[in-house]
C-alpha cells in the first residue's frame, strides 16, 4: 500500500471523484514544471496510519476577541466546525457541515484540492447578501502531535457585500494540514484575508485558494508562514470580467531545513484590471524559499495594470532560493512589470549601527525585522496582534 492509499482508506473517502484521479496520478513528481522544485520528504516522511483527526483543539480566549467577530474553530473530535468561546451570533449565510465542497475545476493544476477533497473533512458555507458585511476568524490550533487538519472554505459575496477574514493556524508536532478556499465575489464586493501559519516540527502544510472575481470588486490576500518543514500555498485568482483589484502579499521565513513554497497563478479575463503582489522570504541555515508567480493577460484583458516583485533575504550559505516570476502577456496596451532580488544582510547598515552601541545580535534582529514589517504593516486590525514575530526573528 503506497502513501496515498493508506491515506485515504484510513481516513475515509470524501469525493469518490477526488480520490480516483489522485489514487490514478500518484504523488506529484519533479517531472511536472509545477512540482520541480519542491521535495515532498517531508509529506511522506508522515505516517497516515498514525495521522488522527486534530482532536481537542485551544479554546481560550483569542488575543484578537472583539464582540463583533464570528469566531470558528474545530469541536473536540475534529470533525467538524463550531463557533469558539466568546464568539458573535453566527450570521443567516452562515452554514457548518460536513459535506464536501466542490472539486477543483482545474484538475491538472490543483492537486492540492484534489487531496483534501479525497478524504473527509469539515467545510463551512458562507453566502453573504448583498451590501452585508461580516468578521471571520477561523481558529485552528490542535494540541496532539500527528494531528490532520483538513479544513475547506466556500464563501459567496453579493454585490457589494464586505467580508474580513483571518486565519490562524497553529501546527503540532508532524501533523498535516490541509486549507483550502473557494470564493466568489460579487460586482463592487470586497475580501480582506489574512492568514498567520505557524509550523512545528516535522509539520507540513498544503493550502490552495480559487477566489472569482467580478468587476469592481477587490480581493487583498496577505500571508506570513513560517515554521513548517513543508508549506506549499497555491492562491489562484481571475478576474472574471476585468475591472477589479487583486492584491497578494506574503512573508515566508525558513530555517532550518524547512521549505516555503508559493506558487501564485492570476488571470485576467476582462479589461482594466489591477494587480499588486509582493512575495518576501527570509532563509536561514539550510531553509529553502519557492516562488512561482505566474500572471496572465491575455487579449481580450487591455488597460491592465500589474505589478509583481519577489524579494529574498538570505541569512546562510546553505540557505537556497528559487523565483521563477512568469508574466505571459498577449495584450499590447497594458502596464506590466515584475522583478525578483535575492540579497543577504547590508554590511554598512551593519557597521552603522554597531557604530551607535548598538549590538551586532541586536542589529541583524531589527534588519530582519524590517524586512518582514512591510508585509507585516498590510495586515488588518483583527490580524495584526496574532503575528508577532519578534521571537522566531531573535539571531
Amino acid at each position: 500500500m503506497n502513501w496515498l492509499e493508506a491515506l485515504v482508506q484510513t481516513h475515509g473517502i470524501g469525493s469518490q471523484n477526488s480520490a480516483d484521479y489522485l489514487l490514478k496520478e500518484g504523488l506529484p513528481h519533479r517531472r511536472l514544471e509545477p512540482w520541480r522544485f519542491t521535495d515532498l520528504t517531508a509529506l511522506t516522511n508522515l505516517e497516515p496510519l498514525l495521522l488522527k483527526k486534530s482532536g481537542p483543539v485551544v479554546h481560550g480566549q483569542s488575543p484578537l476577541f472583539a464582540p463583533d467577530v464570528v469566531r470558528l474553530t474545530l469541536d473536540e473530535g475534529g470533525g467538524n466546525f463550531v463557533l469558539a468561546q466568546g464568539s458573535a451570533a453566527a450570521p443567516a449565510g452562515l452554514r457548518l457541515d460536513l459535506e464536501n465542497p466542490a472539486a477543483s475545476k482545474d484538475l491538472d493544476s490543483a492537486w492540492v484540492f484534489q487531496l483534501q477533497n479525497s478524504i473527509v473533512g469539515p467545510s463551512f458555507n458562507l453566502v453573504l447578501g448583498a451590501a452585508e458585511s461580516l468578521r471571520l476568524e477561523l481558529c485552528l490550533n490542535p494540541t496532539n502531535s500527528a494531528a490532520l487538519v483538513n479544513a475547506k472554505m466556500q464563501i459567496s459575496l453579493a454585490e457589494g457585500a464586505s467580508l474580513e477574514l483571518f486565519v490562524n493556524i497553529k501546527g503540532s508536532t508532524n501533523s498535516l494540514v490541509l486549507l483550502t478556499l473557494q470564493a466568489t465575489l460579487g460586482q463592487g464586493s470586497s475580501l480582506l484575508e489574512a492568514q498567520n501559519l505557524i509550523g512545528a516540527e516535522g509539520a507540513v502544510l498544503l493550502s490552495g485558494s480559487e477566489v472569482n472575481q467580478a468587476a469592481t470588486s477587490s480581493y487583498e490576500r496577505t500571508a506570513v508562514v513560517h515554521g513548517w518543514a513543508l508549506a506549499r500555498q497555491e492562491p489562484r485568482v481571475v478576474q472574471n470580467e476585468g475591472e477589479a483589484h487583486t492584491f497578494l502579499r506574503d512573508l515566508a521565513i525558513a530555517a532550518e531545513n524547512n521549505i516555503c513554497d508559493l506558487h501564485s497563478v492570476v488571470r485576467f479575463d476582462g479589461p482594466n484590471g489591477r494587480l499588486e503582489q509582493l512575495q518576501k522570504a527570509l532563509v536561514d541555515d539550510a531553509g529553502r524559499s519557492i516562488f512561482n508567480g505566474a500572471v496572465q493577460v491575455p487579449k481580450l484583458a487591455q488597460g491592465t495594470d500589474a505589478s509583481q516583485l519577489s524579494r529574498h533575504l538570505l541569512l546562510s550559505d546553505r540557505a537556497r532560493v528559487d523565483s521563477k516570476p512568469e508574466l505571459a502577456i498577449v495584450a499590447d496596451d497594458v502596464r506590466c512589470s515584475h522583478g525578483a532580488t535575492i540579497s543577504s544582510l547590508a554590511t554598512d547598515e551593519l557597521f552603522y549601527m554597531q557604530s551607535r552601541g548598538i549590538s551586532r545580535q541586536q542589529a541583524v534582529s531589527l534588519l530582519k525585522l524590517g524586512f518582514c514589517q512591510q508585509i507585516i504593516n498590510f495586515l488588518p486590525p483583527i490580524a495584526v496582534s496574532g503575528c508577532s514575530l519578534e521571537a522566531v526573528l531573535k539571531p
